[in-house]
């Protein structure tokens, strides 16, 4: 059994570090990110041909899309800094680098959703 400081510990330096990650790519996968429209075109020319493509499954579908692509690209640095330490394994650290490159990320669609342009 693990103690209660030990989950706080646990909780603080590995969960909520992904768990700001996760919910700050969400946010860039809002329609008012810059990235939205052209996800948005390049899917809608592969969905199109698709027995199953209904508009509201699309809107879904690209925020998911540009999401994802967030978590993917944001995680590149994270990855390069865990090779460049010689870890196998994330540490509190590679997470912070990881949320970081998130946050850099959604920086315009924060700005947009708050009124203000780059």
């Amino acid at each position: 059994m693990h103690s209660p400081r030990a989950n706080l510990k646990r909780l603080l330096t590995r969960r909520l570090p992904l768990a700001a990650t996760v919910g700050l790519a969400m946010v860039n996968g809002c329609d008012a990110s810059p990235l939205f429209d052209a996800a948005s075109f390049y899917l809608y020319s592969f969905a199109k041909g698709l027995p199953l493509f209904h508009a509201d499954a699309f809107y879904y579908l690209t925020s998911l899309m540009v999401s994802l692509l967030t978590l993917l690209v944001a995680g590149i640095p994270a990855a390069l800094y865990e090779r460049l330490r010689g870890l196998s394994d994330s540490t509190p650290a590679s997470l912070a680098v990881w949320l970081l490159s998130t946050l850099l990320l959604t920086v315009p669609t924060l700005l947009r959703l708050f009124g203000q342009e780059l």
